[in-house]
């Protein structure tokens, strides 16, 4: 009787395990897993290698659960023939068998799914060493599910729509800020955005000759409303530098006037309209510049891009107390629109 009740605790045992190992490896996630790597917590390590073979540690979790309750079952079984009597048999089975359902399946699992990281985390070392005992059953498995187009791949990636509904979900669960979880979704958009769609047109573009004193050029940089000035030669077309207004005008104060404004001109980047505003950034970034011009696929300038317009992709419009045309994108549409009015009443 005591060796009857060993065996049914036994076969308890393994399969609470079997149930909870395997509800903890399916929940916990890769998010869960790296985080609790950077914090340099036991297991992490083998959890990551199994959470990346998922299918195969489901596998061995599997083939233990089994072969304790087949070989289990077939042990008592025998021994409760020997104990029991006929009618008591059926009883003794029934209620075994409504243990496994609580103990060995509900239970397990309920409690695998509520403490998934660190159950799993714990009980890694214990998954790793069952792929590696039933490893050549799992290698026969595997071959034998492969002409079903089953895979044993898990997906360990994310793409950029599941990306975006966990930042809606962490903001409608109070874990992100609202700005956090826009931030998050407008990276996502800087892809599809070109620079022809954010930068500043042409019509618009305040630009003076590069051969100019800075005493001609007086009056235009006063009343300048930018930071940044295009410097040309013969027309917009042929850009030769860019001059930081700071610097034109500091150079007025101090009684330099008769200096030109290619004495003060920086290097100038180009870049085709159709770049992405991801790409922008990355470039603005890494070589430190502000300012780009923008040309178009037959060489001339369409305009002009600053890393203030990518930014605005981000956090949306930024102004401060000396701009005067907040959006001069569409004050280039206005223009545009005038010109065709005009166009149309001298006709």
């Amino acid at each position: 009787m005591i060796l009857l009740a060993t065996i049914c605790l036994v076969i308890l045992l393994l399969s609470f395990l079997a149930s909870s190992i395997e509800a903890a490896l399916f929940t916990v996630s890769h998010v869960q897993i790296e985080q609790m790597i950077e914090r340099k917590r036991g297991g992490a390590g083998l959890l990551r290698t199994n959470k990346e073979n998922i299918q195969e540690s489901i596998i061995a979790v599997v083939i233990m659960n089994n072969l304790a309750n087949i070989a289990g079952s077939i042990i008592v079984g025998a021994m409760a023939v020997d104990v029991f009597e006929d009618i008591w048999v059926g009883v003794f089975s029934a209620a075994l068998t409504f243990m496994i359902i609580l103990l060995g399946e509900v239970v397990p699992k309920t409690i695998g799914e509520r403490h998934a990281a660190e159950y799993a985390r714990h009980t890694a070392r214990f998954v790793f060493l069952l792929r590696i005992v039933f490893k050549p059953v799992i290698v026969l498995i595997n071959l034998l599910i492969k002409p079903f187009g089953i895979t044993t791949e898990a997906k360990t990636k994310l793409d950029e729509d599941e990306i975006k509904v966990l930042a809606r979900l962490s903001h409608r669960h109070g874990n992100i800020l609202e700005i956090e979880s826009q931030l998050i979704r407008q990276v996502f958009q800087l892809d599809d955005i070109m620079a022809r769609d954010i930068m500043t047109p042409r019509t618009v573009v305040f630009a003076l000759r590069a051969a100019m004193t800075l005493e001609e050029a007086a009056d235009e940089l006063y009343r300048a409303s930018v930071s940044r000035i295009p410097l040309y030669e013969e027309d917009l077309d042929d850009i030769v530098g860019v001059a930081h207004i700071r610097d034109l005008l500091a150079a007025l104060a101090r009684g330099r006037g008769q200096k030109t404004l290619s004495d003060f001109a920086d290097e100038v980047s180009f870049v085709p309209d159709t770049v992405s505003a991801n790409r922008l950034l990355q470039s603005f970034l890494k070589n430190r510049e502000h300012f780009s011009v923008v040309v178009d696929e037959h060489g001339g300038m369409a305009g002009v891009i600053t890393l203030e317009d990518v930014l605005e992709q981000l956090v949306g419009e930024i102004v401060d107390e000396h701009d005067r045309d907040v959006d001069l994108r569409v004050k280039a549409r206005m223009l545009q629109e005038l010109r065709r009015g005009k166009g149309g009443y001298r006709s």
